[in-house]
């Protein structure tokens, strides 16, 4: 499977994880295991996940959640006037995923990472979601850049 449709599973998982409070482990099961909510079609009954992809997948919600309020003021800062308890769940759990691949896990290049976050919220949210995403992490990656070049 891409990491593109494993962020997505990850996405889904996070989103539905905000809203129950229940496992986000055991929603990325119930997803997985729902080829309609999974995104499979029709084809398949249950999108079996390997090794490394249940890796994968388990390291970002472990890795989200545990840098949430890290996360969280980071989105705040960026986002001008709109805290993160404005922003819909859709565009909220993005921005984590992006900005948590962007600067701890594998710190991701940010054009991939905003590349990923902007394809995401056009498939979830609206034209002007994926305007305000792109902004918000191109700003992160302006300023990531140019941290870079200032240690050279």
């Amino acid at each position: 499977m891409k990491r593109r449709n494993l962020r997505e599973l990850v996405f889904k998982a996070l989103f539905a994880y905000e809203i129950e409070k229940g496992d986000p482990f055991r929603q990325l099961t119930y997803i997985t295991e729902d080829s309609e909510m999974a995104g499979a079609g029709e084809e398949k009954t249950v999108i079996a996940l390997t090794g490394a992809e249940d890796a994968y997948a388990g390291r970002l919600i472990s890795g989200i959640l545990h840098y949430k309020a890290e996360l969280d003021a980071v989105i705040s800062a960026y986002s001008a006037d709109w805290g993160v308890d404005r922003l819909g769940g859709a565009e909220r759990n993005i921005l984590r995923m992006g900005f948590y691949e962007m600067l701890y896990d594998e710190k991701l290049p940010p054009a991939i990472a905003i590349n990923e976050a902007v394809d995401m919220i056009k498939k979830y949210g609206t034209p002007e979601a994926a305007k305000f995403i792109n902004g918000i992490l191109g700003k992160k990656a302006d300023e990531l850049k140019k941290a870079a070049l200032d240690r050279r």
